[in-house]
Parts: structure tokens; sequence; C-alpha cells
């Protein structure tokens, strides 16, 4: 049985990052580490879900092109277990209405600035 654990933005300020490439990973996980918040990363869908299963998380930022399990398959699968986890894609490619179709919050693409993406992360936490 899968278990994905969802902690309100009032009560955490986690977010998995998913993303095979680890100068991504890094660069978000130092801006956000600076700004306040806890970091999970996963290079693929297959490991943010087993991280989900056993952490909680308030946010998650997600890659589309990715191995075992790409970006949208993740949300697809997050959104069947109906848990309302806010959940921003990126892709260097125009991947918006494939992440919107399956559940995402918000889509940014590739490159991006990364004040944009802390706007976007407060906003969907309600900060």
């Amino acid at each position: 049985m899968v278990v994905l654990y969802f902690v309100p933005e009032f009560l955490d300020k986690k977010i998995l990052v998913v993303d095979d490439d680890k100068h991504i990973k890094e660069l978000l996980k130092e801006f956000f580490s600076f700004n306040g918040y806890e970091i999970f990363e996963a290079s693929n869908g297959i490991e943010a879900l087993d991280i989900l299963n056993e952490k909680s998380c308030s946010l998650l930022i997600t890659d589309m092109n990715m191995p075992y399990m790409n970006g949208i398959e993740l949300v697809q699968r997050i959104r069947s277990f109906d848990v309302s986890l806010p959940i921003i894609g990126m892709s260097c490619e125009d991947k918006e209405t494939e992440f919107f179709h399956a559940g995402a919050n918000c889509f940014l693409l590739k490159p991006f600035d990364i004040y944009y993406l802390k706007i976007l992360v407060n906003l969907l936490l309600g900060e």
C-alpha cells in the first residue's frame, strides 16, 4: 500500500525536487535552503514516490525528462492518490499543456528565473 504524506503549508516548509540533472537539484537545494526550506531530492519519479511515501512535503518541483518515470507520469500518479500536494512542472520543452492536464499547478520553461520560481512557491504555499 502506498501512503503519500501531505502537510499543510502553515505546518511545514519542505520541498521535494525531482530532476535527474544534479546541477539543477543542487541549485534549487542551495537557494531554497538559504530561504528557510528543507529540501528532499530525487532523480526520477520512482524515487520521488518512495520519498513521498516516507516523508511529508508541502510542495513538489519536478522535471519532465527523467529515466524510469517522467514528470508527467509522476504528476498523474500523485493525483491518482487524490493528494492535494502543490506541484510545479518544469522542462526545456514546452510541455505546459501536458503538465496541466496531468494535474500540475504551475509550469516553468527552462531556463527559468530562480526568483520567479520563488514567487510561484510562495503563492502556492500561501506565503
